[in-house]
């Protein structure tokens, strides 16, 4: 195979297959230029196959460039070959740019410090130190308790706890270092042991921090002894002053990582040194942990942090480059114990990567920034994964759209790094299986089916018992677009203007999960059960709330005069009797959960859709009648008891009906005529879809079951106490029709 080179922009061209017989001309190649510490670009633009052997040479190549912090290149790389580095997963290891004009300009525009070599002497131990060319950058300080990840803290020594649960975080404040993808701890309390976690994704694990210096992923340099000798930690402390004068540095504050090679006990320590500095801007930036650590042991400690004791130290990967030095040897396996920093710590043959920064920056500074309506509280957890699902962004202004039962929902306005204004965005929060459910049931049951404008999600993130979703919207507008309930048109809008509104969601935007019914064996009484969703705790609610017991069957209910059905026992023991018992009826793809909260319109009257966890196939009457709950009982006009009299007589005689198709009366003499006209007018519209998704089918108590799913429940709601009582006896209503037919 030839193989073209380029000194100047130091890169390789393999014309043709790189398969086993050719890839020894392209090693041949390579061995000319990695001798000089540089990075390396590889144009694969006429290479139509790659090899398993080329693939081992090209990771030979990244290895040992990264061991002389290099880079290595790939460029014009063919869809074929990618696919094969993809299939390997080993697309994220390499880097990849268009062209080699494109490799090179980046190459040219971040190119390295030379990489210096100093050697000198301290009472009696010649010493080496090799910069890595990275230049020296600030520190971060980390103040205001947050959660921080172990990727935005790189290596670091503070205080704070473990916030594993992502929302329930411990007072304590125990000592802390992160080395990448490891974090060793020692908890104040002396009952507590010492220990550690190691995270498989940095970005997404996180600890609570009180107080932090970080200090990035790049150390400044290599010390190691010339001969194999032991330093204590008081000559380490007089080796690394006389180094900063050889090297002509400034830096006030230093964090080491030392690898001990001792035989039997080897280790990787990573502490701070107690520099002048860091004693100064303890006190002056107010941070009471460190104070009581560094202060009060101003003069008897040089080095603060932890060991980790080591089961093996492999000295032939010293050469490696830092980051994989701590994956091969901070692992569970490996790490024997986590111990403080003993003052009379002798390290042997030890390797030394030094951070060193001459200053300080604010560490939320560099972050995401959060930004929140006036009242909100947007708690640690949620801003850790409003950060991870907004890595496009540098700014976000929260704001809460309204705070379900299961889930809080937040409108998200988000600009990215160079300040323009992106689209709006839903941010939604809640239990971990909740979250997971809703990204694959809207995968499974929206996008294929809704032809209109839906919610698409962009990305899901969990962190302990928490998920969160970030929604866009396929088919809105501009940044000056606007979203809005339906919740709000409903309270603003006349009968007249609503059913073409309701027209349009349920007859064409959702016409292929309410328009496709098909014929299946259901069993609604186990389907449509309360207690096996959201609301177990309903039975002790109600007792709570009415002193009703849900084993007494019937109850008093003064405002109709008379004794009627217990609803709550009907559900705890009558449910139960009848959950095996199925029926044939027609099912379709339901949202599950389709209230005015989950419908969003822009100001062109386009319709979005959210909320699809519990999206499925059920029966196909199912979303109509939850709605009918909404506007009989959510949004019934009763504010005192007049109006819970009036509206009784209204109701009761709209529930005496047999079938869907029969058109209840609707006599109210109250003080609210216009809003019973509007739901009473709406809540028919619910009946006629049932009626025809069901195919005509007229029998109303699979949609009375349907109902009562969300009306027995609306006891747990935090509504008025008048809509909860209300909801009791419609209850009781219902469940008197289903009383009539056999179990």
């Amino acid at each position: 195979m030839k193989v073209i080179t380029d000194e100047k922009t130091r890169s390789i061209k393999p014309l043709g297959r790189l398969d086993t017989n050719s890839s020894n001309d392209l090693e041949l190649a390579l061995s000319e230029f990695t001798d000089n510490h540089q990075d390396i670009i590889i144009d694969l633009s006429e290479c139509p196959y790659l090899s398993s052997a080329g693939i081992r040479i090209l990771l030979k190549t990244k290895k040992m460039l990264l061991s002389v912090h290099a880079e290595l290149y790939l460029t014009g790389i063919v869809p074929e070959v990618f696919q094969v580095l993809e299939t390997a997963g080993l697309n994220k290891m390499f880097r990849f740019e268009a062209n080699v004009e494109t490799a090179f300009a980046k190459i040219q525009s971040t190119r390295k410090r030379m990489i210096e070599t100093f050697e000198f002497e301290i009472d009696g131990s010649h010493l080496i130190y090799q910069s890595s060319g990275n230049d020296i950058t600030a520190a971060r300080l980390w103040k205001t308790p947050d959660i921080i990840s172990y990727h935005e803290l790189g290596f670091a020594i503070g205080f704070g706890s473990l916030a594993e649960t992502g929302i329930t975080v411990s007072n304590q404040t125990d000592l802390f270092v992160t080395a990448e993808n490891c974090c060793g701890f020692l908890p104040v309390s002396q009952n507590m042991d010492a220990d550690f976690r190691i995270t498989s994704d940095p970005k997404k694990a996180g600890i609570f921090v009180h107080e932090a210096l970080s200090f990035g992923h790049r150390p400044a340099g290599l010390l190691k002894l010339s001969k194999p000798d032991n330093l204590t930690i008081s000559q380490l402390s007089k080796v690394i002053q006389q180094l900063k004068k050889e090297i002509s540095s400034d830096a006030s504050f230093v964090l080491l990582v030392v690898a001990s090679l001792e035989k039997d006990s080897p280790s990787i320590t990573v502490a701070v040194c107690n520099t002048p500095a860091l004693q100064k801007i303890t006190k002056e930036a107010e941070l009471p942990h460190f104070e009581q650590l560094v202060l009060k042991n101003n003069d008897k400690i040089e080095l603060f942090g932890l060991k980790f004791s080591l089961d093996r130290l492999d000295v032939s990967t010293m050469d490696l480059s830092l980051q994989e030095i701590i994956q091969k040897h901070l692992t569970f396996e490996n790490i024997l114990a986590v111990e403080p920093v003993n003052q009379q710590l002798s390290f042997t043959n030890p390797y030394v990567w030094l951070f060193l920064s001459n200053e300080l920056t604010d560490g939320p500074k560099l972050r995401l920034e959060i930004e929140t309506k006036t009242g909100l509280v947007f708690e640690s957890h949620k801003a850790f994964l409003a950060r991870q699902l907004y890595t496009d962004s540098s700014k976000l202004f929260i704001e809460q759209l309204h705070g379900g039962y299961s889930a809080q929902t937040f409108h998200v306005t988000s600009f990215d790094h160079d300040g323009r204004k992106m689209r709006p965005t839903v941010l939604k929060i809640a239990h971990r299986d909740l979250i997971l459910r809703e990204a694959e049931r809207c995968k499974q049951y929206a996008l294929p089916y809704i032809f209109n404008n839906s919610a698409v999600v962009l990305g899901a993130e969990y962190y302990g018992e928490t998920g969160a979703l970030r929604y866009n919207f396929v088919g809105i507008g501009g940044e000056a677009s606007q979203l809005k309930w339906l919740t709000n048109y409903y309270l603003q809008s006349d009968l007249a203007t609503l059913e073409p509104l309701f027209d349009k969601i349920f007859l064409q935007i959702l016409k292929p999960w309410y328009g496709q019914p098909v014929l299946s064996t259901i069993a609604p009484y186990k389907d449509h059960d309360p207690t096996f969703t959201f609301f177990p705790h309903i039975y002790q609610t109600v007792s709570e709330l009415f002193s009703i017991s849900s084993d007494e069957q019937f109850i008093d209910v003064p405002e109709m005069g008379r004794m009627m059905i217990n609803p709550y026992w009907f559900l705890k023991h009558e449910y139960a009797r009848r959950r095996q018992s199925t029926i044939s009826y027609h099912t379709g793809i339901c949202h599950g959960d389709l209230n005015m909260q989950n419908i969003l319109l822009d100001e062109n009257m386009n319709v979005y859709l959210i909320d699809f966890s519990e999206t499925r196939p059920r029966s196909i009457v199912s979303d109509f009648a939850r709605l009918e709950a909404i506007f009989m009982i959510d949004n019934s006009p009763v504010e005192n008891e007049t109006d819970m009299i009036e509206y009784l007589n209204f109701m009761t005689k709209f529930y005496d009906v047999k079938n869907l198709v029969a058109l209840p009366e609707i006599s109210y003499h109250g003080a609210h005529q216009d809003k019973i006209r509007k739901n009473a007018g709406l809540i028919l519209k619910m009946r006629q879809y049932a009626y025809s998704s069901s195919l005509q089918n007229p029998d109303i108590l699979p949609y009375y079951l349907a109902l009562l799913e969300w009306t027995l429940p609306i006891v747990c709601y935090t509504l008025p106490y008048y809509q909860k009582r209300l909801s009791m006896i419609a209850a009781s209503l219902l469940c008197e029709q289903l009383l009539i037919e056999p179990a």
